[in-house]
């Protein structure tokens, strides 16, 4: 999911900046929930008559699957021409979105929801409509990256290629070379004291909305922590941080890997050793988001010039970078 801290942490201020991008944003997200509701009111029927891990499983491929168009016309759409227009010039790059955002984004999003339904609603409320969320989110994420797509010069400092990690073509790798004995030291201090403390606490916590607010208070505090420390200059904005995408990433992590390892493999554990690992596992994994994305927003902002600051977020229009001098909503004729 690191696509999505990327697109809101980095270069969600020159999103915003376009009301009329917003507005055609909002429409997409509207149109590809209802396009795929009747698919998935038929997955949520599925559902609520056979609960065992292989048709569960089988079902999250198949709303994997019917995203990936939903990602393709949401790209087009951000973009400003048709699918088969970018698809002549573009076809490597949009085979690779395919895959990471159309498919394996809206998987993960599947079990983040089933995790939500289980641990916080339980099935009886199940609804097609909280599972359209899905399409949905990858609509969202399809149009922001597509409007960036068109404009490379709010991504001056990456150039793309066939297999970039959507928008800008950084790999956490490159983000964090040279930096390999500070990363694993603050990933071990983050498994060790998320593993203790979770395994402490889960003595006595044994409510599933509780230990999920739990585990994405003490992820997104550790999260706001490194985030503040890579990023110089942020500290006065951790408490946003920490909201988001601390406490909301590490909730997500949880319901996605409490549902793995509760429902789908059924694995015996006592609530201690349980929330142990989980709350160890979420903390690990938003303390990696936040070192990759502290370090990521201060060389954007160094190389770039730009405030990227939350409080800058309505720039004036003659501050939003275009290629090629197109405006928003006209049709693009040359890639």
């Amino acid at each position: 999911m690191s696509h999505r801290l990327k697109l809101r942490l980095l270069y969600g201020p020159l999103l915003d900046a376009d009301a009329a991008a917003r507005r055609r944003k909002m429409r997409v997200i509207l149109l590809s929930g209802v396009a795929v509701y009747p698919p998935f009111l038929f997955i949520a029927f599925r559902l609520y008559s056979n609960v065992r891990p292989l048709p569960i499983l089988a079902i999250g491929l198949l709303a994997a699957l019917t995203c990936v168009p939903v990602g393709l016309y949401a790209y087009a759409e951000g973009f400003g021409c048709s699918v088969r227009e970018i698809w002549r010039t573009r076809a490597a790059e949009l085979r690779w979105f395919c895959v990471k955002i159309g498919f394996l984004y809206a998987f993960l999003l599947y079990w983040m929801i089933l995790g939500m339904v289980e641990f916080f609603f339980g099935y009886h409320a199940f609804r097609a409509a909280l599972i359209s969320f899905v399409a949905s989110a990858v609509a969202r994420d399809g149009f922001e990256i597509g409007y960036l797509a068109a404009r490379p010069a709010l991504t001056p400092d990456i150039a793309p290629g066939p297999k970039r990690i959507f928008p800008d073509g950084r790999r956490r790798a490159d983000v964090l070379r040279g930096q390999a004995r500070q990363t694993a030291s603050l990933l071990a201090v983050a498994l060790l004291c998320g593993g203790a403390i979770g395994g402490f606490v889960g003595w006595f916590l044994p409510n599933p909305m509780a230990q999920t607010l739990w585990v994405g208070v003490a992820a997104g505090g550790m999260a706001t922590l490194v985030y503040c420390r890579d990023a110089p200059g942020q500290p006065h904005r951790g408490w946003r941080y920490f909201l988001w995408p601390g406490l909301t990433m590490g909730c997500s992590y949880f319901f996605i890997l409490a549902y793995w390892l509760r429902v789908m493999l059924g694995a015996p554990l006592s609530l201690s050793w349980d929330l142990a690992l989980l709350t160890a596992a979420c903390c690990g994994l938003s303390v990696l988001d936040a070192r990759v994305m502290g370090r990521m927003k201060t060389a954007l902002a160094h190389m770039s010039g730009l405030d990227l600051s939350p409080s800058q977020s309505r720039l004036k229009k003659d501050q939003v970078f275009f290629s090629e001098g197109v405006a928003f909503g006209k049709k693009r004729r040359a890639l």
